[in-house]
């Protein structure tokens, strides 16, 4: 089923992805995948997380490695089929808890010192990026961190592209959000964002 350009991507898109194979996107053996997920997680601050949001944790393997600097992790994903799969990948740490949430129409109301906004953006309609980019600003809390991560170029299941997406973001939201880096990849851009201006630049590992 091809996703409509006038609505974002609904969650049956991806329950028959997942149907079809337990791992669509080679999360497990892709070369690209590996590297990415190992970027993503050396980009972060070098601090420990006390309330961490994942958005679109797929089935988990990112979900792994950023447990381990998370005393809580709140992982959703719009595919229910996705998350059986992340919740056995997951089942030894207990830190994690899954949800599945239609962002952004479903929001938690927590508050978080990390958001990961990972290979999901380029599935939302503008109008709908643009209102998960004020409900992250809302829930994030002052001294957080929000890490995107997309894929640069159009793929015919994307609405948007990754640039797009993060330019969404970072462009006019000076008042809320400060841009702390972009080590920009080949294939996939990555942005590090602070709320406010309560942050530390040596708390940032080298890329």
């Amino acid at each position: 089923m091809k996703p409509s350009k006038q609505e974002s991507v609904p969650s049956s898109f991806f329950d028959e992805t997942y149907r079809q194979s337990s791992d669509p996107w080679r999360y497990t053996s892709s070369f690209y995948e590996t590297s990415k997920f190992r970027t993503t997680i050396r980009s972060l601050p070098k601090v420990r997380f006390k309330n961490a949001f994942e958005i679109g944790c797929a089935i988990g393997v990112l979900t792994q490695k950023l447990a381990k600097k998370c005393d809580r992790l709140l992982s959703v994903d719009y595919s229910e089929v996705g998350l059986e799969e992340a919740r056995k990948r997951c089942a030894d740490l207990p830190q994690v808890r899954f949800e599945q949430m239609q962002i952004p129409q479903q929001f938690p109301t927590e508050k978080f010192d990390l958001i990961l906004f990972s290979e999901v953006g380029y599935y939302l309609t503008m109008p709908d990026l643009l209102t998960t980019k004020q409900k992250i600003i809302d829930q994030l809390l002052p001294g957080g961190y929000l890490l995107m991560v997309h894929f640069r170029y159009p793929v015919e299941s994307f609405i948007l592209n990754g640039d797009i997406v993060h330019d969404t973001f970072i462009q006019e939201s000076a008042q809320f959000l400060k841009h702390l880096g972009d080590p920009r990849k080949q294939n996939f851009g990555i942005d590090i964002v602070g709320h406010h201006k309560r942050y530390r630049m040596d708390l940032f590992q080298r890329l």
